[in-house]
């Protein structure tokens, strides 16, 4: 979210996902105190369905991963592994964790190719965008999306 929210395009998110995007009150509390921080700006993420953490198994498995890994990391990782959904961080520790719990992960830079190859954005728009989250700090493994697609 953060990388989106960076270069003002958090829509990317919504239309790629077709508006069907899970998070948790836990990532959503993240981003606002990072954004009475001053580190993040506004950005409207009331078109995602937030997940509450509810099955024993899921209140199991955030507890042992809040003693490693934030939150709204936590959070998301339980719900993707107990409800067999996707994860989407840059976070390496959290991307090891899904990997040991058979949980699918991508990233910035598995987004940002989907809406190339949905035909919503050009690659050059692609590569803008990525020019304009590395400025913002990300750091990408590519220099441009070409190689990807």
């Amino acid at each position: 979210l953060t990388n989106f929210a960076l270069i003002k395009h958090e829509d990317i998110l919504m239309k790629v996902f077709d508006e069907v995007l899970y998070t948790a009150n836990e990532v959503l509390q993240e981003f606002q105190l990072g954004k009475e921080r001053g580190i993040l700006p506004d950005a409207d993420w009331s078109w995602m369905r937030v997940l509450e953490i509810e099955s024993e198994q899921e209140v199991h498995l955030f507890e042992r991963l809040t003693e490693r890994l934030g939150l709204g990391e936590s959070a998301c990782l339980s719900f993707a592994a107990n409800r067999n959904m996707k994860i989407l961080t840059d976070d390496l520790d959290t991307r090891n964790y899904a990997q040991r719990l058979g949980v699918s992960v991508s990233g910035t830079i598995g987004v940002l190719v989907l809406p190339i190859k949905k035909g919503i954005i050009s690659l050059a728009e692609g590569n803008k965008l990525l020019v304009a989250m590395v400025e913002n700090g990300y750091y990408s493994p590519y220099k441009t999306l070409d190689s990807l697609l």
